[in-house]
């Protein structure tokens, strides 16, 4: 079974985190009773939020940052994910935009930077960093936004989290460079979210681990979106937590705010 996922948060993440959790690409899940179910949790067309991370560090320190997450889709499947910072001031400005072409199965990354004033493609070694002083990388996000063709993701034994059943997929991604051996999602049966995500490390263990607080898991309509969620990275003992403050559902985007050049303009 070949799986899709675009976890935009309600996404992303990561930056978006919650927006991602709230609208993945259903578009190549074949299993039918997995496929209903994630439907169902799909913004027609937008959404924005206002988020707030705390990050904290293995040392006790915190921080803390305010951003604005804006997530469009077109009518050809084609997506696209902004994220700007609001606070603390010396972050203010800094934007990523995540571009992901769907007839070509291209997804491709871009940032700016107001103190280097300029827009930079992440690639390289850049896509194993943190995005935005968080504990997810863009190889992290890379698991929820988009499986290529090569990445081999099956639908395993259904699990239970707490009382809650989930439908649990597991993911290997073939690439010598990869971080992890395995990423394994539990789609909670009831709300059709994601509500546990494991990153595996090369040697079986848990390295990361993005849990959604089921407590904090609301309906809006016909949906339901998680207004917290954790992620935890094992290895390196520090935490983020995703928390939303606002969030709209199919508000009116233009397609203008979704552009590069918008990320110097501030999007607006």
């Amino acid at each position: 079974m070949t799986v899709r996922l675009n976890l935009f948060a309600s996404s992303l993440g990561i930056f978006c985190i919650p927006l991602a959790a709230s609208a993945f690409d259903t578009s190549r899940i074949e299993d039918p009773e997995v496929k209903e179910c994630a439907d169902r949790s799909l913004p027609a067309r937008t959404a924005s939020q206002l988020q707030r991370v705390n990050v904290i560090g293995k040392n006790g320190h915190e921080r803390d940052s305010l951003r604005e997450i804006m997530w469009r889709r077109s009518e050809d499947n084609d997506s696209r994910v902004l994220v700007r910072m609001l606070e603390p001031i010396d972050d203010k400005g800094v934007a990523v935009l995540v571009n992901d072409d769907a007839e070509r199965s291209v997804v491709s990354y871009n940032m700016y930077s107001p103190k280097i004033k300029r827009v930079r493609r992440v690639t390289g070694d850049s896509f194993f960093g943190s995005i935005m002083r968080t504990d997810f990388t863009y190889d992290d996000f890379r698991y929820f936004y988009s499986v290529d063709e090569q990445e081999e993701v099956v639908r395993v034994e259904d699990a239970m989290l707490a009382d809650f059943p989930a439908y649990v997929l597991e993911t290997t991604r073939p690439d010598e460079n990869g971080r992890y051996s395995k990423v394994r999602f539990f789609i909670d049966k009831d709300v059709c979210l994601p509500v546990r995500t494991e990153f595996l490390g090369l040697n079986g263990e848990l390295r990361k681990e993005l849990i959604a607080d089921r407590e904090q898991i609301k309906p809006d309509g016909e949906r339901f979106v998680p207004w917290k969620m954790t992620m935890i990275d094992h290895k390196v003992g520090s935490t983020s937590v995703f928390q939303i403050d606002e969030i709209e559902i199919d508000p009116d985007l233009d397609d203008s705010m979704f552009e590069i050049s918008a990320l110097k303009r501030g999007g607006h």
